[in-house]
């Protein structure tokens, strides 16, 4: 019987049966494996993921449980436990493909770009000829900036399976990357009547996007989609940003921000934001560096003038400027590299004294190999980490060349363009107003140390509203602080061909407008504690 259920698909069908095989065999690892399948099958991740472990706990060996327990981690807003559990299982099975591929995403969303693309090569060699290990080498060749082979791949791909939502989901998602929005949406939509239960779709085509009077029927799939449960944990959360987004798109904010409230408190389950460790790492990092030791930076750091440092709080313009200063034939866009993020994880500013010497060579080095990867025949390179924020001391002691763009916006438009975005990273202060408008004030802290341990003109202000209201006079400025020759191409950010992977994917291939100026307020009446940031300096 259950055999026969199982051969047709009909898993959640044959859950009476495998729940009594389980109380007579109950140390038979596959009859747990295959309870917890039908349980996933079912729509019930935490009782699929007991069903896993049991099995795991009678057979450590189990890869095929272990690859399942990490899918419904993953579902359950538990990535590092995911993790670990793919892991586990691509070490006893080295030849399964899915898992190294999961295992990639899974690293991407950590910020682990290295060894995320390290696994979708894995993915791609194992399974070379599989839809999943194409899927891998797509999106090894999308690292490696190699858009077109990956558009081709995925093309290919799609020839041999059609049928197969990921890959029409990966080429949507590439195609609107690329600012080629009418192919993009033809993709999403196949990927959306493939798999109309698959939220994060939907998130992603709205960033691609701008909803119409005329797109109300895809709102509506979305509403009635979660309203019949659709997603669990960061699944549903994502769909209720994209309805949100919807929402905010056609006018109605009070129901934009419903949708922004919920899914911010599902979210919050998982986080795990702590502020006073926040206080003790900014201190640390400010004491670290004190405008004696950053005086040395032109003695003891590297002459490479190619870093462009553009930061300051996410939502703050850092597309836009990166977009405008990119248009430059002389200026490559690195986007948000994590070098500096993933560098100083423990780096531990107490202790510099003497090693200091040493720390630049290793870091410049390490730096100089990053934009070599970007573009080794430019004479300028972007990088758009807004938290880099927490290190220009540090990167002004290795690069004392480097420029350093600082993109300011009006605090409650900063703070409420992060509470409605469903950042791709893990991003725990986000969840909760308080934690961003405490973060938001630790920036504050941050930019008022490095101005007061820096030269008179090293950060170069870049107002977001300035910008937008006057784009010629500022893209000049840019340009210039750049040490470079004005070019036209600057005037026109929203032709620019390169890639973009942003949250404002639509936005950024738009004329410069100032449609998101004092955005904040649509949504004063819901602005809680926001609010308080009404009174900080625009």
């Amino acid at each position: 019987m259950a055999g026969r259920l199982v051969a047709s698909g009909r898993l959640r069908e044959a859950i009476p049966v495998f729940e009594r095989i389980v109380r007579l065999s109950p140390n038979e690892a596959t009859a747990h494996f295959n309870l917890g399948a039908a349980y996933l099958d079912a729509g019930r991740p935490g009782v699929a993921a007991a069903g896993f472990r049991r099995a795991v706990a009678l057979k450590p060996t189990y890869a095929e449980a272990l690859f399942n327990l990490g899918v419904v981690l993953e579902q359950m807003s538990q990535p590092r436990e995911a993790i670990a559990a793919l892991r586990k299982a691509v070490e006893i099975k080295p030849r399964m493909a899915p898992a190294h591929y999961l295992l990639g995403l899974l690293l991407s969303s950590e910020g682990l770009n290295a060894e995320a693309a390290q696994a979708f090569r894995r993915a791609a060699a194992v399974g070379p000829e599989t839809s999943v290990g194409r899927l891998g080498r797509a999106r090894v060749l999308m690292a490696e900036q190699q858009y077109a082979e990956a558009e081709a791949c995925l093309r290919q791909a799609l020839e041999r399976d059609s049928g197969n939502r990921a890959l029409h989901r990966l080429l949507a998602n590439l195609l609107a990357e690329a600012g080629r929005f009418e192919e993009a949406e033809s993709s999403f939509k196949q990927a959306i009547a493939l798999g109309p239960d698959n939220v994060a779709v939907y998130r992603e085509f709205l960033q691609s996007k701008k909803l119409a009077p005329s797109d109300r029927p895809l709102l509506t799939q979305m509403i009635d989609l979660v309203e019949r449960g659709g997603g669990i944990g960061a699944r549903r959360a994502e769909l209720l940003f994209a309805i949100g987004k919807g929402h905010d798109d056609l006018g109605d904010y009070e129901a934009a921000m419903r949708c922004f409230d919920e899914a911010n408190a599902i979210r919050r389950m998982t986080a795990a934001f702590d502020r006073d460790a926040q206080t003790r790492r900014a201190n640390e990092i400010i004491a670290g560096f004190p405008p004696d030791l950053l005086a040395q930076a032109a003695e003891l750091g590297d002459a490479d003038h190619r870093p462009v440092m553009i930061l300051g709080m996410p939502r703050s313009g850092t597309t836009l400027v990166e977009q405008i200063i990119s248009s430059h034939s002389q200026i490559a866009a690195g986007g948000e590299l994590q070098y500096w993020v993933s560098r100083t994880m423990s780096l531990d500013t107490k202790s510099l004294g003497d090693s200091v010497g040493g720390l630049i060579a290793e870091l410049a080095a390490g730096y100089r190999a990053e934009l070599d990867r970007v573009s080794p025949d430019v004479l300028r390179i972007t990088d758009k980490n807004p938290y880099n924020f927490e290190w220009i001391g540090l990167i002004r002691l290795v690069f004392p060349n480097a420029r350093i763009i600082h993109c300011r916006r009006h605090p409650v438009d900063t703070c409420l363009s992060i509470y409605a975005t469903p950042f791709s990273t893990r991003t725990d202060y986000a969840t909760d107003r308080g934690d961003i408008v405490f973060l938001y004030r630790q920036y504050l802290k941050y930019m008022q140390h490095w101005r007061q341990a820096l030269p008179p003109g090293a950060i170069f202000d870049a107002p977001y509203e300035a910008i937008v209201a006057d784009p010629e006079t500022w893209s000049r400025a840019l340009i210039e602080f750049c040490g470079l020759e004005w070019e036209d191409a600057c005037l026109r950010p929203d032709t620019n061909p390169r890639v973009v992977r942003t949250a404002s994917l639509w936005q950024v291939r738009q004329p410069i407008y100032s449609g998101s100026v004092e955005r904040w307020r649509r949504y004063e009446p819901w602005l809680g504690e926001l609010r308080e940031l009404l009174t900080e300096p625009a």
